[in-house]
């Protein structure tokens, strides 16, 4: 692993269950990630090194520091410093959504965070999940940040198992410069 760049400061926040473990495993690209994988509730913090190439065609490594959904009232411990924020709501849990929103509205509310770069990683977006999309993106007036925040976050879906959108949220990991995305609801 030589020519390293510096790493990226990247924080993976989310409720408890929503997902945060498989999907930055996944990306880490470990084996035994499948439909008969169940990881344990994050219960403190997890430190993921995940490996990429730049548009410059260099290896580089994003480290990614998840904290579990059970540790949301101490979140605020970790925001120095952080340059990218993934957020992940399980879209096959309606009911956690509503609680999910209130977390987003808070972390891009946080005068420490008013820099960083938000992806909203969809997650469990199997094919059996599809149709809460749009229910998801309601409950969470995704609309309504496009518009109204000058830092919206980016959307992405995903799904661990199936390793849709991994390679897309692997991409906007190795971005230096707050891509461009519309999307229509």
């Amino acid at each position: 692993m030589d020519d390293l760049e510096p790493k990226i400061s990247i924080l993976c926040l989310g409720p408890k269950g929503s997902g945060k473990t498989t999907l930055l495993k996944k990306l880490q690209d470990a084996e035994g990630v499948d439909y008969t994988y169940s990881p344990v509730p994050t219960i403190g913090t997890n430190i993921y090194d995940i490996q990429y190439l730049n548009k410059q065609g260099k290896k580089q490594v994003a480290t990614v520091r998840e904290v579990g959904g059970e540790m949301a009232s101490l979140w605020n411990n970790y925001y120095d410093g952080i340059e990218k924020v993934i957020f992940v709501v399980d879209t096959s849990n309606l009911c956690q959504i509503s609680a999910a929103a209130v977390m987003l509205y808070t972390l891009l509310a946080e005068p420490k965070l008013r820099n960083a770069k938000f992806i909203l990683v969809l997650s469990k977006m199997d094919a059996a999940y599809r149709q809460m999309r749009n229910e998801a993106l309601l409950m969470l007036q995704f609309a309504r940040l496009s518009t109204e925040l000058k830092n919206a976050p980016v959307l992405l879906e995903a799904s661990p198992l199936t390793g849709v959108g991994l390679e897309e949220l692997r991409n906007h990991l190795a971005e230096n410069k707050r891509p461009v995305v519309t999307i229509k609801i």
